[in-house]
């Protein structure tokens, strides 16, 4: 069985064939500096020393809660040198929200970092502190990641070195994946799967540099891919949606590959992008707990595809919904609800296989379908008919007692506007009753628009009475 320190060292470039540790070939480049293999492995060693000094063991779980960074990544590196199992935490999380995960599953240390350095490729002084009630965890664990929590409340992940090694052997093995002669430029969030593994785990393990920008706004994000010319870029629609509506993007004459997850692209998104890069959008599909499932990195199947299942990937439709094939349950925490079984993974994702391409589409969610007078609604029908209006950003549609409506609204869309115009392209059953506009819809972590109604009624609520108090104390 690999173990954590197999990784470790199959990553760092231990092992004969690899990228060598003593070299000073470029490993993460910002617009600030580059963080080289020498570099990288004096801050493992230092991340390293800090653990052990600690009283961190082998086999104790660490919560790491630090920016994305350098130092994250080395000292991720340094956990599983030590066969220690890494925890990670979004360093945007409330300590509520921090609170609820970790009370789900106790690590044994947390690390934070009290002043975090501003860019990527700086390094963070570490405060390791000891927890309470640790969760023991399998033996072959060594990464615990929680779902993103769009439709509810997160789950706990549990991933062995195994499947990572495996996961990233199966990124190599995808078409048109780039390789060691290439840039990668990672908009989305590396310490999430398709930006961990696919991104900066993937990138060590072939000696691929990966850039990354300076900040999350279109603007950034063009600078970036001007300045650091990349030969492919990772992101979610969100990245693609800014850099496709940035004035001034320049051609990219080395961009070979573009490619977005999470959410699916919508097709006027893709082809914005297009036009202002002059590459095609491609989409990969994919979950915490299995990985990347299919992907379609040069845009050859248009959305809603999202291409043909991954190398060594084993997918079934079955009742009109997805299932992936997995060894072994990928849950540490049952939730009650019945997600995995037989060597199955449920992903209540709706989705259609194409028996002669392989590809297969996503038709939505598996409760996006709704019974109203006896008919059968598919909520997603809807939200792609309120997408194609110009001035809504983003929609989610969910069902109460009656059909909501909760829209990213710009350019002062009222929502009798938007009523009006949803009357003339829906039926009167599939037409929303509730319409709830707001600047910005409410997103997990990774960059997904929430889809839980009890968020979605609590952020729009709070929002509205924030405005209201802000009103009353201009008076």
């Amino acid at each position: 069985m690999m173990s954590a320190r197999d990784l470790s060292d199959r990553l760092c470039g231990a092992g004969s064939g690899g990228p060598l540790w003593g070299d000073e070939s470029p490993v993460w480049v910002d617009e600030t500096d580059t963080v080289d293999r020498r570099a990288l492995h004096e801050e493992v060693g230092r991340c390293h020393d800090l653990l052990v000094a600690r009283g961190v063991r082998p086999g104790d779980c660490v919560a790491v809660q630090l920016l994305p960074g350098a130092t994250l990544f080395a000292l991720l590196l340094a956990i599983w040198r030590l066969d220690a199992r890494a925890m990670l935490l979004d360093h945007r999380l409330t300590e509520a929200e921090t609170g609820s995960l970790t009370r789900l599953c106790p690590p044994a240390f947390h690390v934070r970092a009290p002043a975090g350095t501003t860019h990527f490729t700086g390094w963070s002084e570490l405060l390791v502190e000891p927890g309470t009630g640790a969760l023991p965890l399998p033996e072959q664990v060594c990464l615990v990641q929680f779902t993103s929590g769009s439709t509810g409340q997160s789950k706990v992940v549990g991933r062995s070195a195994a499947s990572l090694d495996a996961e990233i052997d199966r990124y190599a093995a995808i078409d048109a994946m780039p390789g060691t002669d290439d840039r990668l430029l990672l908009l989305c969030s590396p310490i999430h799967t398709w930006g961990l593994v696919g991104g900066i785990l993937y990138g060590l393990a072939v000696g691929m540099p990966v850039l990354l920008p300076s900040a999350q706004h279109g603007g950034a994000l063009a600078r970036a891919a001007a300045a650091l010319e990349p030969t492919a870029i990772f992101g979610v629609t969100t990245h693609f949606d800014l850099l496709g509506k940035t004035a001034d993007l320049p051609r990219l004459p080395r961009l070979r590959v573009a490619t977005s997850a999470g959410m699916i692209t919508s097709p006027a998104v893709a082809e914005r992008f297009r036009a202002a890069s002059g590459c095609r959008l491609g989409q990969v599909y994919g979950s915490t707990e299995a990985g990347v499932v299919t992907a379609d990195l040069a845009g050859r199947f248009p959305a809603p595809s999202v291409g043909r299942p991954a190398p060594g990937i084993t997918v079934r439709a079955t009742g009109g919904e997805l299932y992936v094939r997995l060894d072994e349950t990928p849950y540490l925490v049952d939730d009650g609800v019945a997600r995995f079984s037989d060597g199955w993974l449920r992903t209540f994702d709706r989705a259609a296989i194409d028996e002669a391409s392989g590809a297969v589409t996503i038709l939505g969610r598996a409760d996006s379908v709704v019974a109203i007078g006896g008919i059968k609604i598919d909520l997603m029908e809807i939200e792609q008919a309120l997408q194609e209006h110009p001035d809504v950003a983003h929609a989610v549609v969910t069902f109460g007692s009656v059909i909501e409506a909760h829209v990213a609204a710009r350019n002062g869309l009222t929502d009798r506007a938007l009523a009006a115009w949803s009357r003339e392209r829906l039926n009167p059953l599939k037409a929303p009753k509730r319409y709830y506009l707001q600047e910005k819809l409410i997103e997990t972590p990774t960059g997904k628009v929430v889809r839980d109604r009890a968020q979605l009624l609590s952020a729009f609520h709070d929002r509205r009475t924030a405005a209201v108090d802000a009103d009353q104390g201009d008076q």
